[in-house]
């Protein structure tokens, strides 16, 4: 067991670092469609294993086995895993536990907030034009989403820049790009190992929502100069919040330069060294499943004898 956990938490802490140059090596929609399920899986398998490393210490407890019931005394000779470590274990799940509540109930806010602000204005889907001189343009992440951009953002850009960042916020909207971003960021508040490719996901997002403008206007250098205006004129003011898709998110720089060059993909090599991680992950995560069961099976049975 505690070489399969050991696997667990490498395969996790391997999938973080080499998360986002995934994203990279990987076409955008193919990236943000494969790693957030598989973040989703990193964070699901850590919290298992930690939750069955820590309860071979708690069922030791006399009335928790009792409740099993098992013997206390035989599980505290057969487990595999030292006190100190399922101790450590127990620490980490509740730290971390702790930490993505805070971030949920930061986010669920901050939804509330966009469809208390947003959520009337116009029809689902429309786009929204605000009275403001403030440059700015995103997508609401609704069901029934709305795109909004300001009367500032329109005059800051010619009539076909405003047609390339249009078209990028209807991908938005579309592929639900922002519901993508907050299920890699929430994956990451339960393992925060997986922050730098949460990070790398939501700049696919916006990748994918370049190359979703550039094929439907054929015209690759004019999104990168949407982009690039946009986010010059939108630099000096508030950012969109972080529920938001907005057009002049990510790492701007990068976005350009993949427009004017595009880089170029290892796709095979990428989905390989995905494929290994999946797969480490779901045979070791089987292996603490089998061989916990197995420990409490044996606990059980030697408390049935003894009666």
């Amino acid at each position: 067991m505690i070489i399969a956990s050991l696997m667990v938490l490498t395969t996790t802490i391997g999938f973080g670092l080499c998360g986002p140059r995934l994203t990279r090596s990987l076409p955008p929609a193919t990236a943000v469609r494969l790693l957030v399920p598989t973040s989703l899986a990193m964070s699901v398998a850590l919290w298992f294993v930690l939750a069955v490393a820590a309860f071979t210490w708690i069922g030791q407890d006399a009335e928790i086995a009792a409740l099993g019931p098992w013997s206390a005394q035989i599980l505290r000779t057969l487990s595999p895993i030292p006190p100190a470590a399922a101790m450590a274990a127990l620490v980490v799940l509740v730290s971390v536990a702790v930490h993505a509540s805070v971030v949920v109930t930061r986010r669920t806010r901050a939804l509330v907030d966009v469809h208390r602000l947003c959520g009337r204005l116009g029809t689902p889907g429309a786009l929204v034009v605000l009275d403001t001189d403030t440059p700015d343009a995103f997508t609401t992440p609704e069901a029934t989403g709305r795109i909004i951009i300001t009367r500032g953002m329109l005059h800051a850009l010619p009539a076909e820049e405003q047609a390339a960042l249009l078209a990028h916020e209807r991908s938005h909207l579309l592929h639900r790009h922002a519901w993508w971003t907050l299920a890699a960021d929430l994956a990451a508040a339960a393992n925060p190992p997986l922050t730098a490719t949460s990070r790398a996901i939501r700049q696919a997002a916006e990748r994918w929502a370049d190359e979703d403008a550039a094929d439907v206007l054929a015209d690759r250098p004019l999104v990168a100069r949407a982009v690039a205006r946009a986010a010059l004129v939108g630099h000096a003011h508030r950012a969109a919040p972080s529920s938001v898709t907005a057009g002049t998110g990510g790492d701007v720089p990068a976005r350009v330069r993949a427009l004017l060059t595009p880089p170029t993909t290892h796709h095979r090599r990428a989905l390989t060294v995905l494929a290994v991680l999946l797969t480490a992950l779901t045979v070791a995560t089987a292996v603490v499943e089998h061989q916990g069961e197995r420990l409490f099976e044996r606990a059980q049975t030697a408390a049935a004898a003894h009666r």
